[in-house]
């Protein structure tokens, strides 16, 4: 079976169709960067794909790693979903014979002194694997257990695939055209990918 890592690559673009904008009255139609939300979660994504093309790391894989970047979360988690729900039409499987695990980093750019792991409780192994990496990575981690997150790891938790979500929390500036990449803490953001990066490789 296979882990897919991904994250989601839209945000609200002005601001006006989403209905979910907190812009203030004099940002309104505003470009809404989304540095936080999400370009940090797909700054994840090609550092580890790209980690993980390197022949010395490949080897010591056992099993494979599907990277994707995700579509119209703010929208419903519509890439995520379209992709689940068309994988057994396109390929005459199941999803959940395909997969054994989803990792996906949503907002992950603002650490401060925690790192949330979000939607534990969606296999009996992600405290422990938790514990174990907190443990290498000396990252405090806080972990939630409610699976249904309002983000593409749902997708895969209702297509029966174990899924975790990374998340640095919620800030002022979320859905608004101050989530600017100025504000992003860096060296955190290279903490919580080499957080992920320990999980992942101990699942493959």
């Amino acid at each position: 079976k296979a882990i897919l890592v991904g994250a989601h690559g839209d945000h609200l673009g002005y601001g006006e169709n989403t209905g979910t904008s907190l812009a203030r009255s004099d940002e309104k139609n505003k470009i809404h960067y989304g540095a936080d939300d999400n370009a940090s979660g797909v700054a994840g994504v090609l550092e580890l794909a790209n980690y993980f093309s390197v022949e010395k790391n490949k080897a010591k894989l056992k099993k494979p790693i599907y990277f994707a970047v995700w579509s119209g979360e703010e929208i419903g988690v519509l890439g995520s979903s379209y992709f689940a729900k068309a994988w057994k039409t396109e390929n005459k499987t199941e999803f959940k014979t395909k997969f054994e695990a989803s990792i996906n980093m949503d907002m992950i750019g603002r650490l401060r002194d925690k790192l949330q792991v979000q939607g534990v409780g969606s296999a009996k192994e992600w405290p422990g694997l938790s514990e174990e990496v907190g443990l290498i990575s000396g990252v405090p981690l806080i972990l939630t257990s409610d699976p249904y997150l309002p983000t593409d790891a749902m997708s895969f938790y209702l297509a029966e695939v174990p899924s975790i979500s990374f998340f640095t929390g919620n800030h002022e500036d979320y859905h608004s055209p101050r989530d600017t990449a100025d504000l992003i803490n860096y060296p955190g953001l290279v903490k919580v990918i080499d957080v992920v990066r320990s999980f992942t490789e101990k699942i493959a």
